[in-house]
């Protein structure tokens, strides 16, 4: 028997603000603890941002590393441009994106899928776990891209 693996989805559900949510938009059953470091962990810190020298960077912001100044200058990349990464015991995807609800500044969206994953599993997670995400990527004309972060 095949073991089930968790997909959830990180970002604005058709509404502003982002939020951790399973297949459907309901609450994923997570422990509480797994929860909340997803998602004080994920937002916005795993798109893409190009520097001034076009260099493709990530991460939160530490206010204390000499790399502060190029990541608080560095530019969204734009949207639907993706980094694939591991966190928690999940490989994520995730993209700028102001189709699902918020079209502010810094929205992003999250497809994580639990264990070790290609690119092209997490983009067929999507695909079947949160279609409408995809729906209105194409509706306003974005293309999910992976990007080399090298």
């Amino acid at each position: 028997m095949m073991a089930v693996v968790r997909c959830l989805y990180f970002g604005c559900w058709n509404t502003a603000g982002h939020y951790l949510v399973g297949p459907g938009g309901g609450s994923p059953d997570l422990p509480a603890q797994l929860r909340y470091d997803l998602s004080r962990k994920l937002d916005g810190a795993f798109a893409p941002k190009r520097t001034r020298g076009g260099r493709i960077v990530w991460g939160h912001i530490d206010y204390n590393a000499p790399s502060y100044r190029e990541m608080r200058d560095a530019e969204e990349c734009p949207q639907g441009q993706f980094l694939r990464h591991q966190l928690l015991g999940y490989t994520l995807i995730q993209w700028w994106d102001r189709c699902q609800g918020d079209k502010r500044g810094a929205c992003n969206s999250t497809v994580l899928l639990e264990g070790e994953h290609t690119t092209a599993e997490m983009l067929g997670a999507l695909a079947i776990h949160f279609p409408h995400v995809l729906e209105n990527l194409k509706r306003a004309g974005v293309e999910l891209v992976e990007v080399s972060s090298g």
